[in-house]
């Protein structure tokens, strides 16, 4: 029990300092937006599990495709993924960040938080964080109870069985999400 508590309370921790990276990056307004967005990335190479979340999105494809797509493939992903982030925490402002809970299940930490901004109602996110070799890694947060990675794997799944079963065409609709994420004010 004592070394699920520190499990759990690590967790806590970890996630708070996430936080406060994240908010310290996007506030400091004497960055300039690329800075803010390689800032960002070592915050999510760093704090996420982006292979394991990259692989699990793709499903059986990733045992379908060739080595050189995966590569590829986890590439595009890892640079959509901060593109997509950085671009809607863009204009971010002070907000309040409090955890409520933490609970393990299955092998997993839950930890559920709130974001509360002035001007708006509170954000109530749930982190799913594995431990595993001495450290914390996210591999999914739920926003109002819809699962990150779940509706990645969805909209992802979709566009490959679409393009009859190829990887090389996510790369592609990624590539192009990116270039237009890139090309927006």
């Amino acid at each position: 029990m004592a070394h699920a508590n520190n499990i759990s309370a690590g967790a806590e921790i970890f996630i708070e300092t996430l936080a406060t990276a994240t908010q310290n990056t996007f506030l400091n307004k004497n960055l300039a937006p690329s800075v803010h967005k390689e800032e960002f990335r070592k915050i999510m190479v760093d704090n996420f599990d982006l292979k394991g979340v990259g692989k699990w999105v793709i499903g059986r494809y990733w045992r379908k495709s060739s080595a050189n797509e995966r590569i590829k493939y986890l590439q595009v992903f890892e640079n959509f993924i901060v593109e997509n982030y950085a671009k809607r925490f863009k204009d971010y402002t002070k907000a309040e960040f409090k955890i409520n809970e933490t609970i393990i299940r299955n092998n997993s930490i839950f930890v559920s938080s709130e974001i509360n901004a002035s001007e708006s109602e509170p954000v109530r996110i749930v982190w799913r964080v594995n431990y595993k070799d001495g450290a914390y890694k996210i591999i999914d947060f739920l926003i109002e109870g819809v699962s990150w990675a779940r509706t990645q794997r969805s909209e992802f799944a979709s566009v490959i069985r679409n393009n009859g079963g190829k990887l090389s065409a996510l790369i592609t609709a990624l590539n192009k999400k990116i270039t237009y994420l890139q090309n927006q004010k």
